[in-house]
């Protein structure tokens, strides 16, 4: 069976090129030119999908959208706007568009998307009470128990994200907070979730291993390239890409990815053809992008393409409900973990752990849980066993004056040398951490809240590996 399509546009030159192009490919068109016709052909029958035009005689394709909305069943929307016109085409999408293409149209981008959106035959989904809401989110796939207001709009956010499966997400917030895991709820409450979920921090890698991680790379691009090596954007087809730290991003790589999230098709380092792909994107970053925008250091093009659908993590200080839930919950995987019999947490313990400002949000309290459910033992965790306050003990002092000296010390003549500095810092505090972990990498990146990869990207710079 067809799918039918409307078009929505007053240039019936549009609706031809549209009509003709959209039939060659097995669709059903039928074009309309203004707001009036638009509305007496839903009340007949619904198309599969609607390709619609931001300015109409009658009035804004905005008011239409809002309508769609409404309808029970309603058709996926692919907003047509002018080209650069980004404030528009980011309001269609917190509006509830399916995506948008900008004018003048690149048919084959508008062939991808009509496809996407059909096949996965997206919803509006009404907004629930906390109640409802309260049972809703303990079904979600991956959930981590909150009572916090805060923390039940994000997760009824991942749930409307959930809908669509394609549009972008952009997850902020401090470091700590748990952005991994929102990106992981996004991909398991969405029609991905049978598919690939692949994760790369983009602060791990220099510009080079991270453009051929992503993009893949042709047999002989360059001087290792012995073989062919598929990208991460081709081996999550169809499923989810989390970037993480995208603010790390050079501006080379960022105009690669700008491509990808505007065409869905990439090249290989070295290649000369286009592969086309379906996946979603999921960025998260700590920093504030508008003020790297500003900075000139992250695209402007890119920052809006990327803030469609930004979902805030709140930090641990903004849920404090939430502390003695976390602290219980991480106790009882690490004491199965390790074969301990703590069962819970005492009332004097959990006035000490909301009493702590939590700097390091939840990976601290994650860190501490591990850390002490390895170290001590009991019942109920008592408020003695719990080292906060001096979690980095005394080791770093000698690190802690350095910095103090260069900042409180007047400035030389003659100037200082600002990167030698914060290296020598930098080496000297992942020294002092990897002698207090006994040479574990592992340990090392935990005691510096630092993955792996990247402990290990810092270390080989330093040649302390």
């Amino acid at each position: 069976m067809q799918r039918r399509i409307l078009v929505v546009d007053d240039q019936e030159s549009i609706q031809y090129f549209l009509r003709k192009t959209l039939e060659s490919e097995g669709y059903a068109v039928q074009g309309v030119g203004d707001l009036a016709e638009a509305r007496a052909h839903l009340a007949r029958e619904l198309p599969d999908g609607i390709v619609l035009d931001l300015k109409l005689p009658d009035g804004s394709g905005m008011e239409l959208l809002d309508e769609i909305r409404q309808l029970d069943h309603s058709p996926p929307v692919i907003m047509m706007t002018a080209f650069g016109d980004v404030e528009s085409s980011v309001r269609a999408m917190k509006l509830g568009a399916f995506d948008y293409v900008n004018k003048p149209i690149r048919l084959e981008e508008l062939v991808a998307l009509l496809d996407r959106a059909i096949d996965e035959k997206p919803v509006f989904a009404a907004t629930i009470d906390g109640a409802e809401f309260s049972e809703l989110f303990r079904e979600m796939p991956g959930i981590i128990p909150s009572a916090s207001p805060c923390m039940h709009e994000v997760y009824e956010l991942v749930r409307l994200l959930g809908v669509s499966g394609s549009s972008t997400v952009l997850l902020t917030g401090e470091s700590g907070v748990g952005k991994d895991v929102i990106a992981n709820l996004v991909h398991l409450n969405s029609v991905r979730r049978d598919h690939a979920l692949l994760e790369i921090n983009c602060a791990s890698l220099p510009e080079s291993l991270l453009e051929s991680e992503l993009f893949g790379h042709e047999k002989g691009a360059f001087t290792d390239a012995i073989s062919e090596k598929v990208g991460l954007l081709q081996l999550a087809n169809r499923g989810t890409l989390f970037l993480d730290e995208i603010g790390e991003m050079s501006l080379p790589v960022q105009v690669k990815l700008l491509r990808v999230l505007e065409k869905m098709s990439f090249r290989r380092v070295g290649g000369i053809k286009d592969i086309t792909v379906d996946v979603r994107i999921v960025a998260a970053t700590n920093r504030d992008l508008r003020r790297e925008v500003q900075r000139g250091t992250f695209r402007e093009d890119l920052f809006y393409r990327l803030n469609v659908l930004p979902v805030e993590v709140p930090t641990l200080r903004d849920r404090p409900e939430d502390i003695p839930l976390l602290a219980d919950h991480f106790l009882k995987i690490f004491s199965q973990r390790f074969g301990k019999s703590f069962t819970g947490l005492s009332e004097a313990a959990v006035r000490k752990l909301r009493d702590y400002g939590w700097p390091g949000n939840i990976r601290e309290l994650k860190n501490l849980m591990e850390r002490v459910t390895l170290l001590k033992d009991g019942d109920l965790l008592q408020p003695e066993q719990i080292p906060l306050g001096n979690t980095s003990g005394d080791e770093t002092d000698d690190v802690i004056r350095q910095i103090e000296r260069a900042i409180t010390d007047a400035i030389p003549d003659d100037g200082l040398d600002f990167e030698g500095l914060m290296q020598d810092i930098e080496r000297s505090l992942i020294e002092k951490a990897f002698r207090a972990a006994d040479g574990n990498q592992s340990r090392t990146a935990k005691l510096l809240r630092l993955n792996r990869d990247k402990l290990r990207y810092r270390m080989k710079n330093f040649e302390l590996l």
